[in-house]
C-alpha cells in the first residue's frame, strides 16, 4: 500500500466500558458518542495512498489520576508498566509520528490531524523533524498570527538583584490578529472555488483562500506557515494551517 505521497492521519477515538477495570477506563469524552462517558481511549495512525487505507498504529490514553497512588492496585491488576508515565494524545501522537518516520516502513508526503494536535507543540515539533512532509492541521479561529513577522530584541532587566533578559517585540502596537479577523477581511480576489466532490445533489463547492503568517505563541513570533482558509456559505469557516 506505500506510495511516496501517502497520507498519515492522527485522530482519538473512544470505546465504552461498563466496568471500571479496564485499563485506562474513566469518565472522559469519547468521540464515537459525541459526550462524555465511561470509556477507554486511543490515539490512532491512519495511512492512506492511492492503493487503499488502514490503520498504522495505536496507543491507549490513560488519564492522569490512572497514574496517582489511588490507581495504584488498579494498575497492578491491569498490567499497567511500573515505568509508565502520563502522556498526553498530542504526545502519543507525537511518538508514533517519530516512530514511523524512524522505521522507514511506510513512505507518507503529508500528515494530517484536528486542532487538539494543531495545538500542541509536542506533535508540530515531531512534525518539523520530518523533512520533505507537509502538514495539514486544523486550529481554532482564535488562534494569533501576523502577516508580517514582527522583529524582536533582547531587553534586560532586574529583578531582586539579579540581572535578567526577556525577548519582546520591537514594536508592541504591532498586535496579533485572531486568523478568523485574518479570513475576514481577505479581499474578494483572494478567494477561488473548487469542486471537492459529487454529492448525491450534485457537484460540492467549497472557497478557499491561503495567507502566510506566522503564529504567535507567547506574545512572539513562532513558526511561519501557510494558513489556508475553507469557506461555507452561512457558516463560520475552519481554518487549516499548512506546515511546508
Amino acid at each position: 500500500m506505500g506510495e511516496p505521497d501517502g497520507v498519515l492521519m492522527f485522530d482519538e477515538s473512544g470505546f465504552v466500558k461498563k466496568s471500571t477495570d479496564s485499563v485506562g477506563v474513566a469518565r472522559q469524552y469519547g468521540g464515537t458518542l459525541g459526550k462524555v462517558e465511561n470509556c477507554q481511549v486511543g490515539v490512532f495512525a491512519a495511512y492512506a495512498s492511492r492503493q487503499g487505507y488502514a490503520l498504522a498504529d495505536k496507543r491507549l490514553f490513560m488519564l492522569e489520576p490512572w497514574f496517582t497512588e489511588d490507581y495504584k492496585e488498579r494498575r497492578t491488576k491491569c498490567n499497567v508498566p511500573e515505568d509508565a508515565t502520563f502522556h498526553t494524545k498530542p504526545q502519543l501522537a507525537a511518538t508514533m509520528l517519530q516512530a514511523i518516520a524512524h522505521e522507514g516502513l511506510v513512505p507518507f508526503r503529508y500528515v494530517v490531524a484536528d486542532c487538539l494536535y494543531g495545538n500542541s507543540p509536542d506533535f508540530l515539533d515531531a512534525v518539523d523533524a520530518c523533512v520533505g512532509v507537509t502538514t495539514f492541521v486544523a486550529i481554532p479561529s482564535e488562534t494569533r498570527c501576523w502577516l508580517q513577522r514582527p522583529r524582536t530584541e533582547d531587553k534586560t532587566y532586574t529583578y531582586k538583584g539579579d540581572v535578567r533578559s526577556k525577548r519582546v517585540v520591537v514594536v508592541p502596537t504591532n498586535a496579533p490578529s485572531a486568523v478568523a479577523a485574518v479570513a475576514a477581511s481577505l479581499p474578494a480576489s483572494s478567494w477561488y472555488q473548487r469542486t471537492v466532490s459529487e454529492g448525491t445533489k450534485g457537484p460540492i463547492e467549497y472557497a478557499f483562500a491561503r495567507q502566510r503568517v506566522t503564529l504567535c505563541k507567547e506574545g512572539l513570533p513562532d513558526r511561519t506557515v501557510w494558513l489556508v482558509i475553507k469557506r461555507t456559505a452561512g457558516a463560520h469557516p475552519p481554518i487549516l494551517v499548512l506546515h511546508q
